[in-house]
């Protein structure tokens, strides 16, 4: 049992590294990394699908899909295990004062905010179309 625990810790570690460089180009606190273990084990107690296990371990072992995975999941699977993760995520990181100026908006002119929100729509957009074959790859088989 105590290895299990032992690489149950090291998963979540992965997991709050890998989540925290696709929020924010960077690695989390240690502090964050305890409260992001801490989390997953008050809010995510149930057991997870099969399916929501092999999305898991398909984005750590390709942390660059993670975008794409993501993107996806909240097109075709908002309530997944991979976007619970990433908001409890978020969340940390949007809480701590070292961060949280990157979540809070900044004065844009009218203009440039239109212009902003069009490239992010657009680029979400493939990210979804780029991100469905690679979430059928990494759910081929489960259901």
């Amino acid at each position: 049992m105590r290895d299990h625990g032992h690489s149950e810790e090291g998963l979540l570690r992965q997991e709050a590294f890998a989540f925290s460089r696709y929020l924010l180009d960077g690695d989390p606190l240690p502090k964050m990394v305890e409260r992001y273990a801490s989390a997953n084990r008050a809010l995510l107690s149930e057991s997870a699908s099969p399916a929501d296990r092999q999305l898991l371990k398909f984005s750590l072992a390709h942390r660059w899909a993670i975008p794409f995975l993501d993107a996806a999941s909240a097109f075709l699977r908002p309530d997944s295990l991979l976007r619970r993760k990433i908001y409890i995520m978020a969340a940390i990181l949007e809480a701590c004062p070292r961060f949280a100026d990157r979540f809070l908006p900044g004065r844009t002119h009218p203009v440039a905010l239109a212009f902003r929100l069009a490239s992010w729509g657009a680029l979400a957009a493939v990210k979804v179309a780029l991100g469905i074959p690679l979430w059928l790859l990494a759910n081929r088989g489960r259901k």
